[in-house]
C-alpha cells in the first residue's frame, strides 16, 4: 500500500516482461537440448504470451511434446496466472477503492439546491457559522480547496465559476466570504455576476479593504477585529458560548484587573507577556481594545484578557 499507482504499474509491467523472458528461455532450452528440435525466438515468444494469457491456441510445431516440456508448460501456466491476475488486482484494487471512497464522500452529504447559504473558505469561523446555521435550520454548503468532509461541500477554488455553480449559486439566498481580502473581492465579483439578487457578506481583515469589498459586490462587510472584539467582550463577562477563535479544547482565557498602583504603566513596562501570558484584549468600560501594542498605557479598572503562560497560577 506504500507504493503509488504509477510505481505499481511499473512493477507489474516489469514482472510480466521478466516472466515472458523466463518462458522464452525455458522454451528454447527444452526444445533444443531435451526435444532436439530447432527453436525460433518468434515461436518462443508466442508460446510464452499464449500460455500466460490463456489464449490456448498453439500453431503446429510450437508446443512442447516431451515429458519435461509438458511439466514446464503446466508450471509456467499455473504461476503465470498468479502473476497476471494477482498483478492486475494489485494495480486496479487500490485505484477502485480510492474512486469508491471519493464517490461515497459525495453521496454522503447531498448539496442543498434552494434558499441556502454558500460559505467560501474553511477556517476558524467556518465551524462557528455552520453550527449556528444548523441550529437555525438553514441549509448551507462550504466551498474550499480543503473543505470539511462531515458537511455538504464543494472541493475547489471559491473564486472559480464552475465551483460556485456546483454549489447552486443561482438558487442560493446568501454567500459568506471568509478568505483573505484579495480573494474575498474576487469571490464577491464572481458571485455578483452569477446571481444579482444574492446577499453577499464578506469578512474584511483590514479596514482599508472594506470599501473595495463593497465596490466588488458585497452587501455587507464585517471587520474581523469587530468580530473578535465582540467575542472577547463576551469572554470578559464570563460567557464562552461564542468561543469561535479558540481551539477545540478551548483557550484557557484569564483576566487581570489593573489596580491604581499600576495605572499609567505601559504593557511593556509591566513585562506582562513574560510574567503572565499573551494579551488578547483590554476591556475598558464599554470599549474592547483588541491586540494592544506593547506601548499601550493601562488605566486603573482596566481588565486585561490574556492566555496564560504554562505554569501560571495567578
Amino acid at each position: 500500500m506504500a507504493f503509488t499507482l504509477k510505481n505499481r504499474i511499473i512493477l507489474f509491467v516489469l514482472m510480466v516482461v521478466s516472466y515472458v523472458l523466463f518462458g522464452v528461455l525455458g522454451y528454447i532450452l527444452i526444445r533444443i537440448y531435451v526435444e532436439h528440435h530447432p527453436a525460433s525466438l518468434t515461436d518462443a515468444i508466442y508460446f510464452s504470451v499464449a500460455t500466460i494469457s490463456t489464449l490456448g491456441y498453439y500453431p503446429p510445431g510450437t508446443t512442447l511434446t516431451s515429458e519435461i516440456g509438458k511439466w514446464f508448460h503446466i508450471a509456467y501456466l499455473t504461476v503465470g496466472l498468479g502473476v497476471i491476475f494477482g498483478g492486475i488486482q494489485t494495480v486496479v484494487g487500490p485505484w477502485l477503492e480510492m474512486k469508491i471512497k471519493k464517490a461515497e464522500k459525495g453521496w454522503g452529504k447531498p448539496l442543498p439546491k434552494d434558499e441556502h447559504v454558500i460559505i467560501c473558505g474553511n477556517n476558524e469561523l467556518t465551524s462557528y457559522l455552520t453550527s449556528k446555521l444548523k441550529i437555525l435550520g438553514i441549509p448551507f454548503v462550504v466551498v474550499d480547496k480543503n473543505p470539511p468532509e462531515n458537511m455538504p461541500h464543494v472541493e475547489g477554488d471559491c473564486s472559480e465559476i464552475v465551483n460556485l455553480k456546483k454549489a447552486n449559486i443561482g438558487r442560493a439566498s446568501a454567500l459568506i466570504a471568509l478568505k483573505d481580502d484579495k480573494d474575498n473581492a474576487i469571490i464577491a465579483l464572481t458571485a455578483r455576476n452569477l446571481n444579482e439578487e444574492l446577499n453577499i457578506i464578506s469578512l474584511a481583515n483590514s479596514m482599508k479593504s472594506e470599501e473595495i469589498l463593497k465596490k466588488s459586490g458585497a452587501n455587507t462587510v464585517i471587520s474581523k477585529d469587530k468580530v473578535l472584539g465582540s467575542t472577547i467582550e463576551l469572554w470578559a463577562k464570563g460567557d464562552f458560548k461564542y468561543d469561535i477563535f479558540a481551539s477545540s479544547n478551548r483557550l484557557p482565557v484569564k483576566e487581570k484587573r489593573i489596580k491604581t498602583a499600576l495605572s499609567g504603566k505601559k504593557i511593556s513596562d509591566l513585562r506582562f507577556r513574560e510574567k503572565y501570558g499573551t494579551i488578547l484584549a483590554v476591556h475598558r468600560g464599554d470599549r474592547v481594545i483588541t491586540d494592544p501594542a506593547p506601548g499601550f498605557t493601562l488605566k486603573s479598572g482596566d481588565v486585561v484578557i490574556y492566555v496564560p503562560n504554562e505554569g501560571d497560577a495567578s
